[in-house]
């Protein structure tokens, strides 16, 4: 975020705080009907006297992620608008991570959520680097947690001997998500070559290179 002057600091303290989580609902739960169309805050919702204790209970997470991809990484969302309707109009989202060895989370933000990642099994180095460009990581095992403060970039890498498991809590029902390599040197239409090299400091065709490994399959 960029930084503001200094008679604007308190107004736009307190945007941040008024517009940092989804809207709070205003009846007891909203389970949502996949069915309807997107509402603007969030979807719409199943008639009370047709929902059950099974819609607030997800079992999403007993299955294991396919791993097989270059990043090895599997993940299975827990979403409103996907799997789990009882987080409508919640403020929450979950997500959870199947890791192979040296499995890779790559760099990304959530630009409307802040994330608490816990460790369900093996060891995994995550972090996240502030706007002053320092990084705060952590080697975490079972049990532990990290935040993810929103919009930061962060990452997860698993550097155990084995698999690796973590489930993430997002406070905001639709948190955004933004690969910093695809954003960058997979953007649709393509950022100019000569923006790319002279940001990271390549030559043009190191940085063609790298696009190419972006591109969508044909």
């Amino acid at each position: 975020m960029a930084k503001l002057i200094v008679g604007f600091v308190a107004l736009a303290l307190l945007v941040a705080v008024v517009a940092a989580g989804d809207a709070g609902p205003i009846n007891d739960f909203c389970v949502a009907d996949l069915k309807s169309a997107l509402l603007f805050n969030g979807l719409a919702c199943k008639a009370p006297s047709m929902v059950t204790s099974d819609d607030f209970a997800f079992t999403g997470f007993r299955a294991a992620a396919d791993t097989n991809n270059p990043l090895g990484i599997g993940i299975i969302p827990g979403f409103a608008g996907v799997n789990y309707p009882a987080l409508n109009t919640q403020g929450l989202s979950l997500a959870k991570f199947n890791y192979a060895k040296g499995g890779l989370v790559p760099p990304h933000t959530h630009p409307r959520a802040s994330e608490v990642i816990t460790v369900l099994k093996g060891e995994v180095h995550v972090g996240f680097v502030d706007t002053a460009g320092k990084l705060f990581a952590a080697k975490l095992k079972t049990g532990d947690f990290f935040l993810f403060p929103v919009g930061l970039v962060h990452f997860q890498l698993n550097v155990g001997s084995g698999h690796a498991v973590t489930v993430s809590v997002l406070n905001a029902q639709n948190p955004g998500v933004q690969l910093m390599a695809s954003a960058l040197f997979g953007a649709s239409p393509e950022i100019k070559d000569e923006v790319l090299s002279r940001a990271f400091g390549i030559k043009d065709d190191m940085t063609k290179m790298i696009k190419k490994g972006f591109m969508p399959a044909m």
